[in-house]
């Protein structure tokens, strides 16, 4: 079975799925719908795909089985339950809808016509993110006591009127009734999913603030913020959109009764860094070994999952439940810097 995708939204974000997807066996890009045509031809024309004109025809395209959803966050999830209830599967954009009951929606309409619905959390596939969750799992930091994330980025000053590629003029970015957040739910909300996945725990607790991006912008440039997990980690999160020179600075740091896991910026070349207070399988304490897995494109062993689950052979990579998850701790992270008080949460998923 070959799986065909239609693209919904052909702006910077798909740019990275067409790619994946030309490497991907078993899928193809079958259809393409964007308001600006010329998106949409750019990414179907090479690709021998359908260029539709609206939304309601690609839906009704027999040639595609799973609709990738690419759009503005506010169109996320009324884009993904209309193809939901057209009987496709859905692969949407992260955070997958603005609020967590947004988020079930979605999930229960995919439910009721038995399909698949996924989230865009593809980092999870680094192969550096992949090795730290197994050395983790495998206890060679041993208990963990403390994490810190850094989301810290060097964005231009176009970015809230067009995004990172400039492929689409639209402010949406910028204003939160529509975006729902800045830095930290565009960008930080991956670390958020990281944390989770690398290490199995729930977050319990936020404490947080916020700075907004400046005149004309509604949301948040710079954020700070205290976690706990529900094993008692704590986590520290900083992250900033507009930091002069910043480059390979989206990290993770795990702190652990034997040793210290330093996961470097997804898309840097440099190898996860393990320090070992301890002998631990082999490798000699008191200093740092690099772990350095072949490089892959993590969109393209994403993409496979998603693609596998569409043709009924595994569960979607990520999805609503995962969505749900670390939209949660953002929103928490808002509310705090809201009310000047920590947020509960309990941890369900």
């Amino acid at each position: 079975m070959t799986v065909g995708f239609g693209l919904v939204g052909c702006g910077g974000a798909a740019l990275d799925i067409a790619r994946a997807l030309d490497h991907v066996a078993d899928a193809r890009i079958a259809a393409a719908f964007d308001r600006r045509t010329s998106n949409a031809e750019d990414l179907a024309a090479s690709r021998g795909a359908t260029v539709h004109t609206d939304l309601e025809a690609l839906l009704g395209d027999p040639s595609v089985d799973v609709v990738y959803v690419g759009l503005p966050h506010d169109l996320l999830e009324p884009t993904a339950l209309r193809a939901l209830e057209a009987g496709r599967h859905v692969l949407v954009e992260k955070p997958m809808a603005l609020t967590v009951e947004g988020i079930q929606r979605v999930e229960a309409a995919a439910r009721a016509r038995d399909r698949q619905a996924g989230v865009v959390f593809e980092l999870r596939e680094v192969a550096a993110i992949g090795a730290a969750r197994q050395l983790v799992r495998d206890g060679a930091i041993g208990a963990l006591r403390s994490v810190r994330l850094q989301t810290v980025i060097d964005k231009p000053a176009s970015y809230w009127r067009s995004g990172a590629t400039g492929r689409v003029a639209d402010e949406w970015r910028a204003h939160r009734d529509r975006a729902g957040g800045g830095v930290v739910l565009m960008n930080a909300i991956h670390q958020l999913d990281l944390l989770r996945w690398v290490t199995g725990r729930e977050v319990v607790r936020v404490t947080g603030e916020i700075e907004l991006a400046g005149e004309g912008i509604d949301v948040e440039d710079r954020a700070a913020a205290a976690i706990r997990l529900d094993d008692g980690t704590l986590v520290s999160l900083t992250a900033t959109a507009h930091s002069p020179g910043a480059r390979d600075q989206e990290r993770i740091e795990l702190d652990g009764t034997h040793g210290r896991l330093d996961l470097p910026d997804p898309y840097s070349t440099k190898p996860t860094q393990l320090y070992l207070a301890r002998t631990w399988n082999g490798l000699a304490p008191d200093r740092w070994h690099p772990i350095d897995p072949p490089s892959v494109d993590p969109y393209v062993p994403f993409l496979a999952g998603v693609t596998a689950a569409v043709a009924g052979h595994a569960r979607m990579p990520t999805g609503p439940r995962d969505a749900a998850a670390a939209l949660r701790v953002v929103l928490a992270i808002y509310a705090s810097a809201a009310s000047g008080r920590a947020i509960a949460l309990d941890g369900a998923t």
